[in-house]
């Protein structure tokens, strides 16, 4: 990619399990009655597939954020700092606002690289709020 520094950088993008997982709080179901195929472990905890979620991710990740430098961007938290970008779509046709954050940041064992950390993607059921903003 080139940045306008005279010279191309190298973006590393990495997608977290967030994109296609929520918290078991989110599941209408009781924990004994999710099947294991559908719990993730990443490492850190324990999460369940969210059929929106992996099919939205699937179908429109990859092009949103192969696109990211022809979107609008917007700071969702100065103290992280993460950003996230809006695509006005749904996986059935209908239009919801998805939203997909992420943070960027220079990577410290290689020069000329950036690593892009997709940290969740998600269709926001009550618009922008504050709280995810």
């Amino acid at each position: 990619m080139d940045l306008g520094l005279g010279s191309d950088v190298t973006v590393l993008v990495l997608f977290s399990c967030h994109c296609f997982s929520h918290s078991f709080q989110w599941d209408e179901r009781p924990r004994h009655a999710i099947p294991a195929h559908e719990i993730y472990y990443d490492g850190k905890g324990r999460r369940v597939l969210d059929p929106q979620r992996y099919e939205l991710s699937r179908r429109f990740l990859r092009h949103i954020v192969s696109n990211l430098s022809n979107r609008h961007i917007t700071v969702a938290d100065e103290k992280q700092p993460n950003f996230v970008t809006l695509e006005q779509m749904n996986a059935d046709g209908t239009t919801s606002l998805y939203a997909i954050f992420f943070e960027v940041k220079k990577d410290n064992s290689r020069r000329r690289r950036l690593m892009l950390r997709v940290q969740s993607a998600y269709v926001l059921d009550h618009g922008l709020t504050r709280d995810v903003r």
